[in-house]
């Protein structure tokens, strides 16, 4: 099957760096599988390659919603044609912060959320906030791209804050899982500061490699760095 959706998965040669990597894409396939869950969400779709793996290893409704297929001339939406999987797909056309407060009014309820839509601060703890909301007990949060401070802070948030959660280590570094453990029992004035350091440089190098010119100098430390797993 993930030999099926390589072979008519298209992705962009200049979005190739940031869209979601192969193995990233194997590890839910059979992290899926192995759980045997069903009820899954997306937050973020771009060229499908995660949806696609995660309809692969369900056969059952994949929920995503991205209102920005344009930007990528539509191809998440023509992957996923081309695979079969269109009438797996509920695609919605609009933000997470539109989406998920009605998905919640709607009672609806997921095994296994993947959060990789908007990267700023606020973007993620909202749609960590509604996801918590949606999520069954004893299901899974699965956080992309964990190199930014953006995620680092939300996940320490969750670590400081939310006693409802186990962290689960995975062997990739630019993903993050989580599972809900119980219920949170938080007051109204519960806090515990959740500010960290954690991957700090790790973050300015790589807003160095993605910004500005492409010298020399950036290139060798991307060959460097496509060489660590």
């Amino acid at each position: 099957m993930i030999d099926h959706i390589n072979q008519h998965l298209t992705i962009l040669e200049e979005d190739k760096a940031s869209a979601i990597k192969q193995n990233e894409a194997e590890f839910i396939y059979h992290f899926i599988k192995e759980k045997n869950i069903k009820k899954t969400l997306e937050i973020g779709f771009a060229f499908a390659r995660s949806a696609s793996h995660i309809m692969a290893a369900t056969g059952s409704k994949h929920i995503v919603m991205d209102p920005f297929q344009e930007n990528y001339g539509s191809l998440g939406l023509k992957n996923i044609e081309r695979m079969g999987f269109a009438g797996l797909l509920e695609y919605h056309n609009d933000f997470s912060h539109n989406v998920l407060p009605a998905l919640h009014r709607e009672k609806q309820q997921f095994e296994f959320v993947f959060i990789d839509g908007d990267h700023k601060y606020d973007g993620i703890f909202v749609d960590f906030y509604y996801a918590d909301l949606l999520l069954e007990e004893g299901g899974f949060l699965l956080f992309h791209d964990t190199w930014m401070r953006s995620t680092q802070l939300v996940l320490s948030f969750i670590r400081k804050n939310r006693k409802d959660y186990r962290f689960i280590s995975t062997p990739l570094r630019n993903l993050c899982l989580v599972q809900k453990v119980g219920k949170d029992q938080r007051n109204g004035m519960h806090f515990r500061e959740f500010y960290n350091l954690k991957r700090l440089f790790v973050h300015n190098i790589i807003m160095w490699l993605s910004t500005g010119k492409n010298t020399p100098l950036k290139k060798l430390v991307f060959k460097l760095k496509e060489k660590v797993k």
